[in-house]
């Protein structure tokens, strides 16, 4: 009985091995790597995370278009970094590279470290470089290897000497730190979130206008922000040199947080939570008519010849007023229906606009563009790609063996290195010829 199940066990292990040589096939893994490529670059190529009377528009279905609105939502193109069948490819390449380090490179590393000692002249003469010495010489020559930090290993007539084994861990650690970066771009794809708001001076918000989100994207709920200040300062020729906004982070109790003035590359964090200082807009003008009550009209941004302007309009008593604002510390110019100036006017300063009633500006409406985003998983692929750099540095290190052999009054000696061969070999002529 128990014989059987030993057999059952076997085939089962021998099944598992051979399927485990299969995944660590170099082939296998390219093939892979250059559909993971091909995705990519799709994903590069259609926009991701719109709607989809936005594809429909953009890629309408005719027969001349391969990649049309109905291919791209089948095969979910438009969310590709957080498709199943994205996700899937990576597991399948992350499994190739497991399988590829723990068949291959771990047990070339232990067998690396062994002694290695050569038993015939023969495989000595096969090395990139080999000669022979007189016998006396044997133990100067293998201090000056040794003293050239080469682990060196005596037996009987024959020596052996390594350096350079660091160079031979380089590909296992380029390889988790590859695993490293799949598994941190994956987490980071499923919980991480991107929202942009564009919020009115003076105003709390909180996070609704959602870019981008993964699946398991959890949006703080019981935290709201609210703009205290925003401001712009201008360099010469009106151009804009900076933007400001005052920000306070206050939780569901109205108890503020953090405080903190943001501008570009200045964000506020706060528990992994950043917000960038990225737009602003000047949303509209609030007006008094006549010392009447205050009220505001909007604002539409236009562009010429790439200068930007906002322009509004007022109608009262059958006439109709044009206002144009350049920027938030300049005048408002004021026009009636036909397009004549009637003149310019600043914040707090009244303007005649016909012989009976006169408009003033109080304040301009303006909003800070801010970007708040979430990536649990910065810190993973910041650290994968550090041991991805460093891993790759070291995998280029030199890795050279040495081995020696008495042969009656003689003592032949060879090496051979997996990089940087010329310098291998002069180091170890040196280390030889400046006893002779």
């Amino acid at each position: 009985m128990f014989g059987k199940y030993r057999k059952i066990f076997m085939l089962k292990k021998f099944k598992i091995d051979r399927l485990i040589k299969k995944l660590a096939s170099l082939r296998l893994a390219i093939i892979l790597l250059f559909f993971i490529v091909i995705a990519i670059s799709l994903g590069t190529f259609i926009e991701q995370n719109q709607s989809l009377s936005f594809y429909k528009e953009n890629y309408p279905d005719t027969n001349s278009n391969l990649i049309n609105w109905k291919v791209i939502t089948f095969f979910d193109l438009c969310n590709l970094y957080t498709a199943s069948w994205f996700f899937s490819l990576l597991a399948f390449f992350s499994l190739t590279l497991l399988s590829c380090t723990f068949t291959t490179q771990v047990p070339a590393f232990k067998k690396f470290r062994l002694w290695n000692f050569s038993k015939r002249e023969g495989q000595i003469k096969t090395c990139n470089f080999q000669t022979s010495i007189n016998k006396k010489l044997t133990n100067v020559v293998l201090y000056n290897i040794y003293s050239n930090n080469y682990h060196t290993f005596r037996q009987n007539k024959k020596n052996y000497s390594y350096s350079g084994l660091l160079g031979r861990v380089g590909p296992i650690f380029v390889h988790f730190s590859i695993l490293t970066l799949l598994i941190g771009t994956s987490y980071g794809s499923l919980e991480a979130y991107n929202s942009q708001e564009l919020v009115p001076r003076g105003e709390f918000f909180h996070l609704h206008n959602l870019v981008n989100y993964g699946r398991l994207s959890q949006i703080p709920q019981t935290l709201s922000w609210r703009i205290n200040d925003f401001w712009i300062t201008y360099a010469q020729g009106s151009k804009t040199n900076q933007f400001y906004s005052d920000l306070s982070l206050v939780d569901s109790n109205g108890i503020e947080l953090k405080r903190k003035t943001i501008f570009v590359n200045e964000p506020l964090v706060y528990k992994g939570v950043t917000i960038y200082q990225t737009d602003w807009e000047i949303l509209g003008l609030k007006l008094q008519l006549n010392n009447g009550k205050l009220f505001q009209i909007p604002l539409k941004k236009s562009n010429i010849e790439g200068k930007s302007f906002w322009v509004g309009s007022i109608k009262f008593n059958d006439n109709k007023i044009i206002l144009v604002v350049n920027d938030l510390i300049g005048s408002v110019s004021v026009y009636d229906e036909k397009g004549a100036s009637l003149g310019q006017t600043k914040v707090g300063s009244k303007i005649q606009v016909n012989e009976t009633d006169f408009l003033k500006v109080t304040d301009f409406v303006n909003g800070t563009g801010l970007q708040i985003k979430e990536d649990p998983s910065l810190k993973t692929v910041y650290l994968a790609f550090f041991f991805l750099m460093l891993s790759g540095y070291v995998s280029f290190l030199s890795y050279g063996q040495i081995w020696g052999i008495e042969d009656n009054n003689k003592y032949i000696i060879g090496g051979k290195a997996n990089r940087a061969v010329l310098n291998f070999q002069e180091n170890l002529k040196r280390n030889i010829y400046k006893v002779l």
